[in-house]
Parts: structure tokens; sequence; C-alpha cells
């Protein structure tokens, strides 16, 4: 859903023009450094310790009118895409009929939902952000790109910052205990990638299946989001000492929790529901690389069943269509390697988010990520899963 803030806003690609050297000399030397939207606010927000900022808050126009009064709800089973929209397939926490459990076409054959349910005490329900809020993130990364001439690299520096404004703050809900998820996660993972992408199509790679664990939501808010890259230019490129280019990018959005596509400023009368979901946080899933292989060459099959098979040990190309710079599936894939006999990795938001330190600047690489968590977390294994634990004093990480 957009209103016509979102309408009006400037596409991700309008850039600035260029600084210090001339525009022409900049299309010489390099390609104008882009990123989607959606990355810049990833990279902006995910240093807040909220999860995963949500490009699109508004619930989605086709599901059921008593989903959009409420919005994300606990035991989604979701994708994230590459431009930010949540890829809603059926909740594991609702009977198959629930109106919360997505569109019929999104949910499997002999889907039945976690039993026992969802203890009522497993919830912890907070307001972490009381009355009119800013929340405001940033992020400052070192890339490098390459030149248009052979061999040519520039250094650059890109800088995100995301501004959301809550009129009357958030209110929060997650599950307390996560591991009531396990069994029956390994018993159903592989079901779901081959599901999501045999039937659903969505080439969905190892790690992007997600349950929603927590959620922030409002009533209203509205955002800024701008980036900026810098690129040095050597001195001997362009004979100007310390040259540079910046290219900025500013976009605007905003939504509320009305059943339509009211305008935020709308002045139309109404009830407004707390269905905006800004975060989002999730029990995070990946599977070995031999249950992946064999989901790969199935999913090989399904779509080129006329074409003869690769060699041995050719892999499959993904078109990858989802999140990239999520932490966990790069968590996740480390704890396979140090437990190879677990068939699972599963990750909740939390483990990543503990280790954050105050000074981060950006978010930290899968290595740094692994060293702090292997400081705090023991790494355990049980019914075919690894896992974080947090360990006592004086025990070993594995």
């Amino acid at each position: 859903m957009t209103s016509s803030v979102e309408e009006n806003q400037r596409r991700n690609d309008d850039l600035g023009v260029p600084t210090s050297i001339g525009l022409l000399e900049a299309k010489k030397l390099f390609p104008l450094v882009r990123q989607p939207e959606w990355h810049s606010l990833y990279h902006a927000l995910a240093l807040k310790g909220r999860g995963t900022p949500l490009i699109y808050p508004n619930p989605e126009l086709q599901q059921p009118i008593e989903y959009r009064k409420i919005g994300h709800s606990i035991g989604e089973l979701i994708i994230f895409n590459i431009r930010g929209f949540v890829d809603l397939h059926f909740n594991i926490c609702v009977p198959i009929d629930s109106p919360l459990n997505g569109l019929p076409g999104d949910i499997p054959q002999g889907f039945s939902p976690l039993s026992p349910p969802l203890d009522p005490t497993n919830f912890f329900e907070d307001e972490p952000f009381k009355g009119p809020t800013v929340i405001e993130g940033k992020s400052q990364r070192k890339l490098q790109i390459s030149g248009h001439s052979p061999g040519t690299i520039f250094d650059a520096v890109l800088e995100n910052t995301a501004i959301i404004t809550i009129p009357e703050g958030v209110i929060s809900r997650d599950v307390i205990d996560v591991s009531c998820f396990r069994k029956y996660v390994a018993e159903n993972a592989t079901g779901w990638y081959k599901f999501v992408n045999e039937v659903g199509g969505r080439h969905a790679i190892n790690g992007d299946l997600r349950i929603v664990i927590g959620w922030d939501k409002c009533r209203s808010w509205s955002r800024v989001l701008s980036s900026l890259a810098t690129v040095h230019i050597p001195d001997n490129t362009m004979g100007t000492a310390g040259s540079v280019s910046r290219h900025g990018m500013t976009g605007t959005r905003g939504g509320k929790g009305v059943l339509s596509d009211t305008p935020v400023d709308s002045s139309e009368e109404g009830e407004i529901y707390q269905n905006q979901t800004l975060f989002l946080r999730t029990l995070n899933i990946s599977v070995c690389d031999d249950i992946w292989s064999q989901l790969a060459e199935s999913f090989r099959r399904h779509n080129e069943p006329s074409t003869l098979p690769p060699p041995d040990g050719t892999p499959f190309k993904w078109d990858s269509q989802s999140i990239a710079t999520h932490p966990a599936n790069g968590i996740n894939a480390a704890l396979l390697k140090l437990k190879p006999h677990a068939r699972f990795a599963i990750t909740q938001d939390n483990d990543w988010i503990s280790v954050l330190k105050p000074d981060d600047t950006s978010l930290p690489t899968t290595d740094e990520f692994l060293s702090r968590i292997l400081k705090v977390y023991l790494v355990c294994e049980e019914d075919d899963v690894v896992f974080l634990g947090y360990k006592s004093d004086g025990a070993s990480a594995l």
C-alpha cells in the first residue's frame, strides 16, 4: 500500500550532482554510487537494536480486514525481499482458517499449527517509546567501487541516516522463550523451503525463512531517509589534491493506521489502528549443506524438467530476490560449521543485537559477530538443531 507521500518521494536513483569535480569528469571515472532505498534504511537503523526496520509498515491491502486492523503477528513465516517488502506466507501460531494466517495459496497442504500453542505467559509487552518520539539511526560504511577504466578502484564512504517521527509512541510484543519453536521448526523447515520455492516460486536461499517473534507498532509515523556517498579521487587521477565526489539522496515516507489509502496529513475522520509495524524481530532458520543441496537439486528439476542434469558438484545458481544484509544468515552458516552434525541452525535477532557496541558505526562482519557471540553464548545442539544459549562463567563456548 502506498500513500500520496510515498508516491511523491524521490526515486532511489535520483542522486545529486557530484561536487569538487565536474559531473562529466566524475562519469568518466566511476559510475554513480547507488543503493536501494531498503539498504539505506536497514543499515541506518539496524544498530538501534530493534530488529529489522520495515520500509512499508502498512498492512498489505490484499490481506483480510481482520489482519489489516492489527498488522504483523507473532508466528508469521516470512521472507524479507530485496526491495524491503515482507513476504508473508502463513502463521504457525494460528489455525489454518484464521484471517491472520495469510492467503490460502500461501499455506502448504497438510499445515498444522504449533502444538502445544504458545503459552500466554511467554510474551513480554512493553512501551519502549512513550509519547511523541523521534528515532534516529546512522551508519557509516567504507567500500570500494570499480571505475570505468579496467583495474581502477576508488575508496568511498557511504553514510546513511534515517529519522522516524512517531507522534504517539510505540508498543512492542516479544516471545520470551523461543525454545518451544525448535522441534517444530526442525520437523518442518525442509518442507517450508521446498514449498516457498517450488510452489511459491520465491527463489529463497538458505537462511531466508524467518518466524516473527517480536514487533514494534504505532498508529502513525513519518520518516526521512538520506544517503551520502563520498568518493575519494587519487591525486594523480585528476591532478587535484584531495578531490572528492559526493552523491546525495533524500526520501520521505509516512503512514497511519487507517484501512485505506488515506494520506498522513488527511483530516478525514475514522478509527486509527495501531497496525503500523516499524520493526520486526525474527527467529532465523538455516539448513545444513546436505539438505540445501537436495533442495537446490529438487528446485532445479522443478524449474528445468527437460534439461540434462549438470555435472556432479555443479551448484545451482539462485536468482535470489531476498535481503542479503541480515546478520543471522552468516551467523547460522558459521554455527553449522561449528556443529557439523546439526541439520538446522536457528538464531534469534537478540543473539546478534545483544553484542552490538555503542561505538559501532556499521554492522560488524560475520567473523566479528561470531567472535563477540562466543564470548557470551554457548553453541548448543539439540534435536538436530544448533542454537545459542547464554553460558555461565567459565563455561566453554562449544
